[in-house]
């Protein structure tokens, strides 16, 4: 999932909201990258602090980086299971 923001800004921080249901499983891994204008380079020094239940943020922070899209990378926690779908509810950036 990608967002163009249309002009460059500081990024440090995304709080994303997952659903967990009987469709739906917040994903195993969530990768933050950053368009720096020819490519996206994955942001350093990220940590995640993952939301306890359902709808609620997930936030990650990291090292200030510039650039005008950020792309985050879904890992889901059942591959090819009927519950493995992630959905995001909310996305904060």
């Amino acid at each position: 999932m990608s967002v163009d923001f249309g002009r460059v800004r500081t990024f440090d921080r995304v709080a994303v909201s997952f659903t967990a249901d009987a469709g739906h499983t917040p994903p195993a891994r969530a990768e933050v990258a950053v368009w720096n204008g020819h490519a996206y380079v994955p942001v350093t020094g990220a940590r995640v602090e993952w939301a306890t239940a359902s709808d609620r943020p997930t936030v990650i922070t990291f090292d200030p980086v510039r650039g005008s899209r950020l792309r985050l990378t879904l890992t889901s926690a059942r591959p090819g299971r009927p519950e493995g779908a992630v959905r995001i509810g909310t996305l904060d950036v």
